[in-house]
């Protein structure tokens, strides 16, 4: 057994898409995420494929579903492949979602998306000196204090 406490182990695909699986995912990209105006499509950005690895790694749980979608789409032309997604969408949700998932995941990774749409990124933002008394004033808490303690804890298991 593994001694990572606080850090699970990193989902992993099992094994890397394959050029015919990359091109047909790059068609169902830019018809989720199209070029509009001044945006480009999802795959105009020349970090893409690096940030669809990443995306794909963290829905590794749907990688089967995802790789038996873009082997139903492949060769499909744009107005198939949205026919296709907006079926997938009404009948096979969960997979659509995982699909989508991935696209706008990656797409959102990028550099220069995140400039674009002003989003500032992940920081570490902490709180106020004050906060916490200001928030416990508030009685935010007064039901919790009221209910008292209600913590049990999981029984240790034996080496």
């Amino acid at each position: 057994m593994s001694e990572r406490l606080s850090v699970p182990e990193p989902f992993r695909i099992p094994r890397p898409l394959t050029a015919a699986e990359v091109d047909t995912l790059h068609a169902i990209a830019d018809v989720l995420v199209p070029a509009a105006g001044d945006d480009p499509a999802a795959t105009s950005d020349p970090d893409f494929d690096a940030a669809l690895k990443t995306a794909l790694n963290a829905r590794s749980d749907a990688f089967d579903a995802i790789t038996a979608v873009l082997e139903e789409l492949h060769g499909s032309d744009a107005a198939k492949v949205e026919q296709s997604l907006r079926t997938m969408h009404a009948e096979r949700s969960e997979v659509f979602q995982a699909l989508s998932a991935v696209v706008a995941g990656a797409w959102l990774l990028s550099p220069q998306v995140t400039k674009r749409i002003g989003y500032p990124g992940q920081g570490r933002f902490p709180a106020a000196f004050d906060d916490a008394a200001n928030e416990l004033s508030s009685g935010i808490l007064d039901p919790v204090l009221e209910r008292g303690s209600v913590f049990t804890p999981a029984p240790r298991e034996k080496s």
